[in-house]
């Protein structure tokens, strides 16, 4: 599986006042894309709702719920690197927060397992936090897809 992340999907050093506005960005440029429906953008909401999207230190996947999944049109990676940080709630910082959205459950959990291998580098993790190109991102994201 390729690497499904374009370069205009990449937002380097961004400041949000929140992490609904964060997930609305996310899904908001996924939807212009033609990646995902408005539904799908609904149903990250209410999933960030339900039950947080942080995964480990720094870094949260925003996602759909269950419901929202046939709403997935093409498989899509939003990339945010938030220059100052947020809260993603309970005291969690956030510096990177990578939307997903995997068509069919197979893409789904292969979009997850790729991003899992680049998570569990703590250098890539590094460099992804501190990246001032979206070469740097591309290329660190697309080591999870080899």
């Amino acid at each position: 599986m390729p690497a499904p992340l374009d370069p205009d999907h990449i937002l380097l050093g961004q400041t949000f006042s929140s992490k609904r506005e964060i997930v609305q960005a996310i899904g908001e440029l996924m939807v212009a894309s033609g990646d995902v429906t408005r539904r799908y953008l609904e149903g990250m909401l209410q999933k960030e709702e339900m039950h947080s999207t942080w995964i480990t230190e720094s870094v949260a996947l925003p996602h759909g719920v269950n419901g929202v999944k046939r709403e997935v049109i093409r498989t899509s990676v939003v990339f945010v690197q938030l220059a100052e940080g947020i809260d993603w709630g309970g005291g969690k910082i956030v510096h990177l927060a990578i939307g997903v959205a995997g068509q069919g459950e197979d893409q789904h959990v292969k979009l997850l397992t790729a991003i899992a291998r680049v998570l569990q580098n703590r250098n890539w993790v590094a460099q992804l936090k501190s990246a001032n190109d979206k070469e740097t991102v591309l290329r660190i994201l697309g080591e999870g897809f080899r």
